[in-house]
């Protein structure tokens, strides 16, 4: 078994890590050379990006969504 093989296995054995390592490392990098304060506003616009697109995947209004996002399950 190649060194490859042995990261994709282990990518998909562990699928959270990989994507929290991902997103740690590319905050770093963000953090590096844009600076904290730009970094936080990519993150947000790619949270507005994420929540425009998974309203328009669901068929849901953007208004329902983000509302939805910030309420409590109350059964």
């Amino acid at each position: 078994m190649d060194f490859f093989e042995q990261i994709a296995e282990w990518t998909k054995a562990n699928p959270g890590k990989t994507v929290g390592a991902l997103i740690g490392f590319v905050t770093g990098i963000l953090i590096f050379t844009i600076g904290p304060l730009k970094t936080i506003i990519v993150a947000f616009l790619v949270v507005i990006g994420f929540i425009i697109g998974k309203s328009r995947d669901d068929n849901v209004s953007i208004v329902d969504q983000i509302t939805g996002f910030f309420r409590r399950n109350r059964d």
